[in-house]
């Protein structure tokens, strides 16, 4: 549980600062959905201290909570979704189950604070020529969740993830960036170059690809008269 990154401890510390304002425009009982970089005991405690939810994965930064999930899951859990998407002829199948209560293994809940739903995800993918990529993840909550409220719960966070992180990360750099002064100023720019490009398209790096080649592109998205004279 200590694995946590230096950089990591500044963004909890920050994190925690943050939490009494989440009550106050939220009232008890909001979930936030965080990054295994955070699932560690003090922040999942200032949560609930603080009257909020969380749901975290378990990855290897805390791999005896994940061997204790996969353990509790070679028993059969009651309630499990599936959900299949086709996508660009590929075939996406994601199966969800918890373990919710008292069936939740008690070195889960030492762990971890008010642990209430363990979740465990299985992904396939099977592309056009017949292969197939399974991933399989777990993650915790101290909200007690069917298997339906969890996958929906994990896909929003990565649905947030996809369009705004990954983006600043992969097309903005952002992680890459070693500003100090100024980094508040630069991450709301961003956030801003972001809402414009996805207002624009989904393919946001093939945009971005385009406006290198032709700057008058990225004027016009900043003053759209332009592109009727």
């Amino acid at each position: 549980m200590k694995d946590v990154s230096q950089a990591g401890r500044h963004e909890a510390k920050g994190m925690q600062d943050l939490l009494p304002t989440l009550t106050t425009l939220f009232g008890n009982g909001w979930l936030m959905t965080l990054d295994a970089a955070y699932t560690e005991r003090e922040l999942t405690t200032r949560i609930d201290e603080a009257g909020g939810a969380y749901l975290v994965p378990l990855k290897n930064n805390t791999r005896s909570l994940k061997e204790w999930a996969k353990f509790a899951f070679t028993y059969p859990a009651h309630d499990h979704v599936v959900d299949v998407e086709r996508r660009s002829g590929e075939v996406w199948e994601r199966r969800t189950s918890v373990i919710t209560g008292a069936q939740v293994p008690d070195d889960i809940k030492e762990g971890l604070c008010g642990v209430q739903t363990l979740i465990r995800r299985e992904h396939q993918v099977t592309r056009r020529d017949g292969t197939q990529r399974v991933e399989v993840r777990y993650a915790v909550s101290s909200r007690l969740l069917t298997a339906q409220e969890a996958e929906r719960l994990w896909r929003g966070h990565w649905g947030i993830e996809n369009r705004s992180h990954h983006c600043r990360d992969v097309v903005l750099h952002e992680d890459a960036c070693r500003l100090r002064k100024g980094a508040q100023g630069r991450a709301m720019l961003n956030g801003v170059i972001v809402a414009l490009l996805s207002g624009q398209t989904r393919q946001i790096t093939a945009l971005v690809r385009r406006l290198t080649i032709d700057p008058l592109l990225a004027l016009q998205l900043l003053i759209p008269d332009l592109a009727s004279r």
